[in-house]
């Protein structure tokens, strides 16, 4: 799911960002013509909304269970309504003014209710927020260069992060993960798009992700040594940033299960 940035917004959770608009191919091989003979690409679904934190629990769920399409929409619509009830944090979803992190635990929550028993663990869920605007200078502070943001507080390392989801996934039946990530671009200060989606059973070094979008520069594997978990540890050749305190655990539990 894609949404176009906004610059009175601090954050963009799908597929953009602050301030910066995400260079895209072509999402279709033929433009079309509109009025005064313009081409133009047409909008399609996921572009005009900012709910790739809903598609990603979805896809989660669909993984570990038959979750289909009527059910998915029933849980889709409820969750809305549900947000709707409240004006502001209704407003703050749509206008990306969150990281819809509050909208995954709904998700989740109306899951439970609805859809199947689960168990969620949130492994890093006591690491603070990152500051993903602004690419920080690794050579600033000593802290910095041992892994800690510009609040000093300390973040999981990539390794802990990789450890902490491969361990999950591949612990058993039954077992998705939902995680947000960020990209950037060489010489950019913010990323490019953040966004929320939904972990398969890693191969050796390489995390599949059951991803919501259609883009043509969409993120669709995770490589072990490829992702940071502190924007002042981003490189040219390390671009992804993976927020720790966002990754969900999530195992269905039997049905029979008191």
């Amino acid at each position: 799911m894609v949404a176009p940035n906004s610059h009175d917004t601090p954050e963009a959770p799908c597929e953009a960002a602050d301030g910066i608009a995400a260079v895209r191919e072509p999402s279709s091989p033929t433009p079309r013509t509109g009025r005064a003979g313009q081409s133009f690409q047409p909008y399609h679904q996921g572009q005009l909304d900012v709910f790739c934190a809903v598609y990603a629990v979805a896809n989660a769920l669909r993984s570990v269970h038959p979750l289909g399409m009527g059910q998915a929409r029933r849980l889709f619509n409820d969750v809305l309504l549900d947000l709707s009830r409240d004006a502001d944090a209704f407003r703050s979803v749509l206008y990306n003014a969150t990281d819809h992190d509050a909208l995954v635990r709904a998700v989740l929550e109306r899951a439970r209710r609805d859809v199947l028993p689960l168990r969620v663990e949130r492994p890093f869920a006591a690491s603070p927020a990152l500051r993903v605007t602004g690419r920080g200078d690794p050579d600033a502070s000593s802290s910095v260069r041992r892994g800690h943001g510009p609040d000093a507080s300390s973040q999981p390392t990539p390794r802990a992060v990789w450890e902490a989801l491969a361990g999950w996934l591949c612990g058993g039946a039954g077992r998705a993960a939902v995680l947000r990530f960020h990209r950037y671009l060489p010489f950019k200060g913010d990323p490019v798009i953040s966004h929320w989606t939904a972990a398969g059973i890693p191969l050796g070094d390489t995390l599949f992700l059951h991803d919501s979008s259609r883009e043509a520069n969409a993120i669709h594997v995770i490589e072990r040594g490829g992702f940071v978990t502190a924007p002042e540890h981003l490189s040219d050749d390390r671009l992804l940033l993976v927020e720790p305190r966002c990754l969900y655990l999530l195992e269905a539990e039997s049905q029979d299960a008191p």
